[in-house]
């Protein structure tokens, strides 16, 4: 069974870019939660399990019709070459590897992804191609401020990597190109919220995002893998709320600028520092208004409202534990706000 749904979403600051709209998912009950790459041809939906690396063969309509056995056992996304498949291993201390497999399932080629800013390419989050070369986003190394990670565009084989993307939220994951735009989606870790953000390559600028379907509802939309077939963007997502699709889902989006473009702000509206801090610390409203801001801990919890001025407000944070908060309000990103 399919559900239909449209999402129109508002401009905060409204710039001239592509939208999307929700309009379709397919759903895979009994599937588990293990699938993670994905890639898209006009009859068939290749999906990669996270647990026992085999590809699943799927229609458009989410029948699974057949199962190429890799002999690996992760799948942190996939692409579909003429001949094989390409397969980004899971989290590896010392560098993950991306494997070449051909089309009976035997490995024919593997590469170690490069050494990137804060150290060996660790945790891979997804794959795209782009010609020769592949773009992969990093959820590890990450960082305690935004940019929280980065995306790399990478030639397999080759010592480095060739192009840089920051990427705002905490674990970054599915990723896909459309054109000269760069999507990203990003898991709930520590309070963010899952959001779809777009990146223009050429200008070297932040589109914006949108929320995804579940945001209202627990923020536990579990996005994985994502591509785009030249039509519609696809995205794998586990999802875990109260919903009648709470299992492995497959949500596509349709892009349509006439009706929809993507939410942005400046990205430092909200920020907090030192980070670390203890007992006090500085909150700046880059807003010319008085806010109204809620303090929340790392399971999303509201511990207590805030009221904040334009510029700089110092906060008591005295009675917190040690551990990780969020600064939060409405129409600009989070802050973080680390205490030790």
């Amino acid at each position: 069974m399919k559900q239909f749904a449209a999402l129109l979403f508002a401009p905060l600051v409204a710039i001239p870019c592509a939208g999307q709209v929700l309009v379709d998912s397919i759903p895979y009950p009994g599937q588990g939660t293990g699938v993670w790459g994905i890639h898209v041809t006009a009859d068939t939906i290749f999906l990669g399990s996270d647990f026992t690396g085999n590809i699943r063969f799927s229609d458009h309509n989410g029948t699974i019709l057949s199962e190429l056995v890799t002999g690996l056992d992760f799948n942190h996304g996939l692409i579909r070459k003429p001949g094989s498949f390409l397969i980004a291993e899971d989290f590896t201390t010392n560098g993950a590897h991306l494997y070449e497999v051909d089309n009976a399932g035997n490995t024919i080629n593997t590469w170690t992804f490069p050494d990137v800013i804060g150290g060996p390419s660790s945790g891979i989050g997804d794959l795209c191609a782009d010609g020769s070369a592949v773009w992969y986003t990093m959820y590890y190394p990450d960082f305690p401020n935004d940019p929280y990670a980065y995306a790399y565009k990478w030639v397999p084989g080759d010592a480095t990597a060739i192009d840089t993307v920051p990427m705002h939220g905490e674990q970054p994951y599915g990723i896909a190109l459309k054109g000269d735009t760069l999507f990203y989606v990003t898991d709930n870790l520590n309070g963010d919220q899952e959001r779809i953000y777009a990146y223009n390559l050429t200008t070297e600028q932040d589109l914006g995002w949108i929320e995804l379907p579940d945001t209202p509802i627990d923020n536990d939309q579990r996005p994985q893998g994502m591509v785009y077939d030249g039509e519609f963007l696809y995205l794998v997502a586990n999802r875990q709320g109260n919903n009648i699709n709470a299992y492995q889902t497959v949500y596509i989006y349709a892009f349509d600028a006439s009706t929809a473009i993507f939410e942005t702000e400046a990205l430092e509206a909200l920020s907090a520092y030192p980070l670390p801090a203890n007992a006090t610390v500085v909150v700046r409203n880059a807003l010319n208004e008085n806010i109204g801001a809620e303090l929340l801990d790392a399971s999303g919890r509201v511990l207590r409202p805030l009221s904040l001025a334009p510029g700089s407000n110092l906060v008591d944070i005295s009675d917190l534990s040690a551990g990780t908060y969020l600064l939060r309000a409405e129409g600009v990103l989070p802050a973080r706000l680390l205490v030790h």
